[in-house]
């Protein structure tokens, strides 16, 4: 007997979860803080991370640099209250 098999949904794993994180703009630790979070036996590193945002974007997609996405979440310096 030939049972017809549903197609199984791709299952949701690490490189999915890094892949997601970066394309909203995170940054390569708070990627990295999701998929301890999601996957906590995981051995993901940052440099994990990085390699999915190289991958990214050789591939066209546009995603910000490692550097932008950091400098962009720095806060503005404070103001010299002493200045006038």
């Amino acid at each position: 007997m030939s049972e017809t098999k549903e197609p199984k949904a791709p299952k949701r794993g690490v490189g999915t979860v890094i892949k997601e994180r970066l394309r909203a703009g995170s940054t390569n630790e708070a990627a990295l803080e999701a998929v301890k979070a999601e996957f906590p036996e995981a051995k993901t590193t940052l440099a994990t991370v990085s390699w999915y945002r190289t991958n990214l974007r050789s591939t066209g997609e546009k995603v910000a640099s490692a550097r932008e996405v950091k400098k962009a979440a720095e806060p503005a310096p404070a103001a010299d209250p002493l200045e006038d």
